[in-house]
């Protein structure tokens, strides 16, 4: 994620503070809270049914169309661009650290992240989730289900 390490210090300072790579131990620590969660509940482990379980009151799917789209659907939710996330590349290597930054950040990179791998991206209190499948379609759930959530 956000290229080369050469790549990524090449970036504003304003952006390279908004986004930090978590070590290998708070990286595991992340994905075993993710999956202790069942945040995806109800895929089938190739993320082709995220959500599909009910574990949140709305889950909305769409194809990306323009990655602005990503920025306006946020606005019209009233996501803040400034509200912490955590992106978790789900295919990743073992060695391929999970990121702190803010949805700001995944709008400005939205055509680099989503544009290879399935990827994560979630709120810190895992209240909104955005799953992102390889064949371009962005899965959007929010407000977990009291019952499971």
């Amino acid at each position: 994620m956000f290229g080369s390490k050469e790549a990524f210090l090449k970036l504003p300072e304003e952006q390279r503070k908004q986004i930090l790579f978590l070590n290998s131990s708070s990286t595991q620590a992340v994905y075993d809270a993710f999956n202790h969660k069942d945040i995806l509940c109800g895929d089938d482990g190739w993320g082709n049914t995220p959500f599909s379980a009910g574990c949140f009151e709305s889950v909305e799917k769409f194809c990306i169309q323009e990655y602005s789209d990503l920025n306006t659907w946020l606005l019209q939710h009233n996501v803040s661009l400034l509200a912490k996330v955590l992106l978790l590349p789900v295919f990743a290597s073992v060695d391929e650290p999970a990121v702190l930054t803010v949805w700001q950040i995944v709008v400005e990179f939205a055509s680099e992240l989503f544009s290879g791998d399935n990827i994560v991206v979630a709120d810190v209190n895992a209240h909104w989730c955005l799953y992102y499948h390889h064949d371009g379609i962005i899965t959007f759930a929010h407000t977990p289900a009291l019952a499971t959530g």
